[in-house]
């Protein structure tokens, strides 16, 4: 697992996409080498059905990238909009990929930072189905809901922000002291 501290002011889509695919290295290698092996095959084969294999197999990645893409984003977003944070903690790993703040919010910025990111992935969800209802790649971003659960971080986190509602919270994140 790697944590990396960084300060808000500091953060860009960019530098989290890069964070992203790096905590994704391994499946992305290997999503990288079934495209290039059905490409390749498909080539040799002229079997329109493996490129369209290859084709579907790297878009639906993308998506999935996407959609974590748009969750951490706004996330950060919503860490601007309220300045109680000064830095976050990008912890990447296999696999796993968050940013956790460190600063101090009220409870309510604490619930609405949590929602923010699921909520604006399953809008973008709810996008695609507007766009192209056909294409199953609204899922990639839909599915994100489910991290308002309590057993994940941002359903922890909504769950610390209405109990905490009104008052102030520090948050540390792992490996920082102060």
């Amino acid at each position: 697992m790697t944590l990396l501290k960084i300060a808000l002011q500091d953060v860009t889509a960019g530098l989290i996409a890069k964070q992203l695919m790096w905590s994704c290295r391994w499946p992305f290698a290997a999503m990288v080498l079934s495209f290039t092996a059905c490409t390749f095959l498909a080539a040799m084969t002229t079997d329109l059905v493996l490129f369209q294999t290859a084709v579907w197999l790297i878009v639906h990645a993308l998506f999935l990238l996407g959609g974590f893409l748009v969750h951490e984003w706004f996330h950060v977003a919503g860490m601007r909009l309220f300045r109680g944070v000064s830095d976050i903690v990008v912890s990447a790993g296999v696999l796993r990929f968050s940013v956790i703040p460190v600063g101090r919010l009220y409870g309510w910025q604490i619930a609405v930072v949590a929602i923010l990111g699921p909520g604006a992935s399953c809008l973008v969800g709810v996008l695609i189905t507007l766009l192209a209802p056909g294409s199953l790649l609204q899922y990639w971003f839909l599915l994100h809901a489910v991290f308002l659960l309590p057993f994940f971080g941002d359903g922890h986190s909504l769950i610390l922000g209405i109990r905490e509602w009104s008052r102030p919270v520090g948050l540390l994140a792992p490996g920082t002291t102060s």
